[in-house]
């Protein structure tokens, strides 16, 4: 028998929740002690579930979703993970549909997902163009192997830049002692991530400090890959972060976000930034 129920929180569902994105992912790898601790500090505040689609006592797929903040209040973004061998049975279908009637408490009028060009999401992408959804914004991914990357072309730029009085720091290691580091850091997210392109329908929002720093402190204890802050003076004025999970896989890192404030752009600094990042990863 077929039925859909919603989250939990038990050890059970995370554990098949992180087995079925994992059947389904062709790149990272979830732990389930991850997704517990992702879970854990989500912003209460938001509408967000995961409804787990059962075939009798096994759970064989499930969608995620979350409602959206302020400006996006009547958005919901969402994604679906079913096991691969159930495919063409239209159980997407029964998840989506379940959705849209869970999401009438927050008078949703705009749903965003999103699948990545690879054979593991056709099946999923061919089920969005089906129920009328377009392609709102394409991003590309990159990645690189540290251990061949030579960073010494680069040494001019960094030299050129402290001669500016621009200076780079490990933020958790280097800077808890600043003055008002932690309001600094995350004024200085929020002003370059305005900038950063966003679907049509998605307003930049800025989360609330004391959920900036659930996020900041699971990244700092369980995730830290390096964070870099460039400074001028005492003022913040770029970053960069990136994230390592110990559990699920070791061996790779994960870019968060990049950024510079407007004034100080184009002297290189982003770039000097992702080297002073790729430098520490490497001692790693």
């Amino acid at each position: 028998m077929i039925k859909i129920t919603s989250f939990k929180d038990t050890d059970f569902e995370f554990s098949e929740v992180t087995r079925l994105y994992n059947m389904v992912s062709h790149d990272d790898k979830e732990h389930v002690d991850d997704l517990k601790e992702g879970w854990a500090v989500r912003d209460k505040s938001l509408k967000r579930d995961r409804l787990l689609l059962h075939e009798d006592d096994m759970i064989i797929g499930y969608l995620g979703y979350a409602q959206g903040r302020d400006e996006n209040h009547r958005n919901c973004y969402f994604n679906i993970f079913l096991d691969p061998q159930y495919n063409g049975n239209r159980y997407r279908q029964l998840l989506y549909d379940r959705m849209r009637e869970d999401i009438k408490v927050f008078d949703c009028n705009r749903l965003y997902a999103d699948v990545y060009e690879h054979p593991n999401y056709e099946q999923y992408k061919q089920f969005l163009l089906s129920n009328k959804f377009y392609v709102g914004l394409k991003i590309r991914e990159y990645s690189l192997n540290l251990e061949t990357l030579d960073l010494h072309e680069y040494h001019p730029l960094l030299e050129k830049l402290d001669s500016k009085g621009i200076k780079f720091f490990d933020e958790k290691n280097e800077m808890k002692d600043f003055p008002n580091h932690y309001e600094k850091l995350e004024a200085l997210d929020w002003a370059y991530t305005q900038d950063f392109p966003m679907p049509e329908g998605i307003a930049h929002t800025r989360e609330p400090f004391d959920q900036f720093m659930k996020y900041q402190k699971l990244f700092e204890e369980k995730r830290y890959g390096i964070g870099i802050v460039a400074v001028d003076g005492d003022k913040y004025v770029g970053s960069t972060d990136i994230h390592v999970f110990p559990k699920s896989d070791p061996h790779k890192a994960w870019t968060g976000s990049l950024g510079v404030i407007r004034e100080y752009r184009r002297q290189g600094i982003a770039t000097a930034l992702k080297v002073k990042a790729f430098d520490k990863l490497k001692e790693k």
